[in-house]
């Protein structure tokens, strides 16, 4: 097994954090089975893949998407909080219809960044988009006058 070199070399170049002196006589107390107990959990947990959207059954995607546009006030309604919080930092006139419309694209693209936000959100259109192609191709056949034939 590999032996870890705790020794003051000239470590000036390196960018990374070092390990502090409670650390290093943390690790120096474990025994073996405790320093390969650790090892395999941090690999276990290094060694996870996270879950996407192809992984979950269409009912769980469906049902999420459902409770997703039903909490999506809420969930934006906090980001507007956090953004307006987040843009007191700064020194702006608050007057101004800008600084609203800025707020509001902070808590816009927090509220995207949120979790899984951005995939509902974008089955949430693509239903939207069908429902509008639906409605104009009913309109379109609806309010449509029989054209004349040209050749008599």
């Amino acid at each position: 097994m590999a032996e870890v070199n705790f020794s003051n070399t000239d470590n000036r170049n390196e960018t990374r954090p070092q390990l502090s002196s409670y650390v290093k006589g943390a690790i120096g107390a474990l025994n073996e089975h405790e320093y390969q107990k650790m090892s395999r959990m941090l690999e276990e947990e290094y060694s996870k893949q996270p879950e996407t959207i192809l992984d979950k059954s269409v009912g769980e995607v469906l049902n999420n998407t459902v409770n997703f546009f039903g909490n999506s006030y809420d969930i934006y309604y906090e980001k507007l909080l956090d953004a307006r919080v987040s843009r007191k930092l700064f020194n702006v006139d608050e007057t101004s219809y800008l600084n609203d419309l800025q707020t509001h694209l902070i808590a816009l693209s927090l509220f995207i960044r949120d979790s899984d936000n951005i995939i509902y959100l974008g089955i949430l259109l693509i239903i939207l988009s069908f429902i509008l192609c639906f409605i104009n191709i009913i309109r379109g056949n609806e309010f449509r006058k029989p054209t004349e034939s040209i050749t008599k």
